[in-house]
């Protein structure tokens, strides 16, 4: 299902992280503090469904019903804390520390495989795998 949302024709891929590894780069980053980290909840606006604490940290970590397939997961920087506020924080991090694996989309090509296997060679992650998806687990010749 997420393939056929987010990519229209293959070649594509899906970074896979867990949360563990997002929580400690975070941690890492305890300049930045505070952060929070939260799973966003799913509202039905379309049967009356609201948030209930408008203004409150809770608006940062909703979204309507229709966006449920994202199952997104969200850092809020809480920046008022900082002094003189930033316009923008980045998070310091390695990719090496973040990516579990790529996940190729299905019916992806053997030269584009090869592709991608480069492509993060080429970024110093050779260690990080390219798997398939449960889509898809043959390779196209």
């Amino acid at each position: 299902m997420m393939w056929k949302a987010y990519i229209k024709n293959p070649p594509g891929v899906a970074i896979r992280t867990t949360v563990k590894r997002l929580q400690q780069v975070c941690d890492r980053a305890i300049l930045l503090w505070p952060m929070d980290i939260s799973l966003v909840r799913y509202i039905n606006h379309g049967r009356g469904e609201f948030i209930n604490y408008p203004g409150m940290p809770e608006v940062f970590f909703c979204k309507d019903l229709h966006f449920r397939l994202d199952n997104e997961l969200r850092i809020v920087h809480w920046s008022n804390m900082m002094s003189p506020r930033p316009d923008h924080v980045s998070l310091p991090l390695s990719l090496s520390d973040l990516i579990v694996s790529g996940v190729l989309a299905p019916r992806t090509l053997a030269k584009c495989v090869r592709e991608r296997r480069e492509a993060l060679d080429g970024l110093g992650l050779k260690a990080v795998p390219v798997e398939f998806s449960r889509d898809d687990r043959d390779v196209d010749e």
